[in-house]
């Protein structure tokens, strides 16, 4: 048995090792891996120990604590719910141990009874290797986005699904005699295939369903976006028609005896009708939703400063413009409410140069308020910072709102605490 496995163990460790770094890559591109760098080597340790472990018949106790070892790595070293990490390492663990286990008890056994001695030094890595590029090459391809997240009830289910590769694996290891024969050799490789069309239905599954999630969102803020600038629309309308009847109050006004007009002339300026929209700039949106952010913001004590350097009307969808600024204001509002009155500012800057739209948006926040960012779906991509709220599916949707914004106009947008403050900024190409 011992010219089975490598006799040239510097070339073993070598490709025993590019296997477990191709899988780390495969992982990378469904989970995102914290920083840290003994995390990081944490987890390469776990892709190490599923890639490169033999696994002969019955030998579960290696099994074992291969596979925990692996799962503690994927809980440790990655990001995600608690249901995305595990259920991900059940997957990739059950694939590989079943590729392992296949090989090492069935194609190796069988070269070594019919004595072509000469691919045993070299079958034991190369199959490793090839298996670990085929599962990165595939992943690289057909896969969902890396920070995606289903929801509870769908992370349980795919969690309950991964037991059919999960036992069909055990069925691979455990229920077998290890004599290397044809026809088990051929038994074994049916169980192994249906491994690998298990994986590759689970993937399949995670795909669509991120995708039908990622659907519903799109619609969610886009619904969000018109309601804003429905709204606002609403509010300006029952501006112009007050203005318009404007003559009939002050007719009423002259009708009243002396003691009433004091009364009617409070209850007319208590109304938003008559409030003054405020010329910040040129764009008669960011126009009415400045004015109206200020207002919000008097009214929970927030100190409120505005500039916006914008000369004309901006070259994009009216319910897009209000919905960045609202989205950006109301998360700076809700940032604020945490802090003593005294304590509360927002501050807005927005400008228009050289084609593009600047707007940036600073806010007083609670410390202990601050959450993470990390990297995004896309390469260089902020992960935006959870909300606050104890609703947290439905709320934390104004971020999300801005960015897909910022995506639709090919912008970008970046987030960052400093010293008390949140901090966004984004920019919106004009062309």
């Amino acid at each position: 048995m011992s010219d089975i496995f490598p006799e040239k163990i510097p070339g073993a460790v070598l490709g025993l090792g590019m296997a477990a770094f191709l899988v780390y890559l495969a992982l990378s591109c469904m989970i995102q891996i914290k920083k840290k760098w003994w995390q990081r080597a944490l987890l390469f340790a776990g892709c190490w120990m599923v890639s490169a472990s033999v696994i002969f018949i019955g030998d579960i106790i290696n099994l074992t604590v291969f596979m925990l070892f692996f799962l503690a790595a994927m809980w440790i070293s990655c990001e995600g719910s608690g249901l995305k990490r595990f259920t991900l390492g059940l997957m990739f663990s059950s694939t590989l141990f079943a590729c392992n286990a296949f090989f090492d008890n069935s194609v190796v056994m069988l070269f070594y009874f019919l004595k072509i001695g000469v691919l045993h030094n070299y079958l034991y890595v190369a199959v490793r290797f090839l298996f670990a590029l085929l599962l990165y090459l595939s992943l690289r391809s057909r896969k969902p986005e890396r920070d995606f997240e289903l929801s509870a009830p769908l992370w349980r289910l795919m969690l309950t699904l991964t037991s059919l590769p999960v036992g069909i694996m055990l069925s691979l290891i455990l229920l077998r005699s290890p004599n290397g024969k044809k026809g088990t050799v051929l038994a074994d490789g049916a169980l192994f295939l249906l491994v690998i069309l298990s994986f590759a239905a689970l993937l399949r599954a995670l795909t669509v369903l991120e995708r039908q999630q990622k659907l519903e969102r799109e619609n969610m803020l886009s619904l969000q976006n018109r309601s804003y600038y429905e709204a606002m629309e609403e509010q300006q309308f029952e501006i112009r028609r007050m203005r318009h009847d404007l003559s009939n109050h002050l007719q009423t006004l002259l009708a009243l005896p002396a003691a009433q007009k004091d009364d009617y002339i409070m209850g007319m300026l208590d109304n938003p009708a008559f409030g003054q929209v405020l010329a910040w700039c040129g764009d008669s949106t960011v126009n009415a939703v400045l004015t109206a952010k200020k207002s919000l913001a008097e009214q929970k004590n927030i100190r409120f400063i505005a500039r916006a350097d914008i000369q004309e009307e901006l070259p994009f969808e009216k319910a897009d413009i209000c919905a960045v600024f609202s989205n950006a204001l109301d998360n700076a509002v809700e940032g604020c409410m945490a802090l003593p009155e005294d304590a509360r500012e927002i501050e807005l800057r927005a400008k228009v140069g050289k084609g593009i739209l600047a707007v940036n948006v600073k806010n007083s926040l609670k410390e202990s308020a601050a959450g993470k960012e990390g990297e995004g779906e896309q390469p260089g991509e902020q992960r935006l910072p959870k909300t606050t709220k104890k609703d947290a599916e439905n709320h934390g949707l104004g971020l999300k709102s801005i960015r897909e914004t910022v995506k639709k106009y090919g912008g970008g947008m970046e987030i960052s605490r400093e010293e008390g403050r949140f901090n966004l900024f984004l920019y919106l190409p004009m062309d």
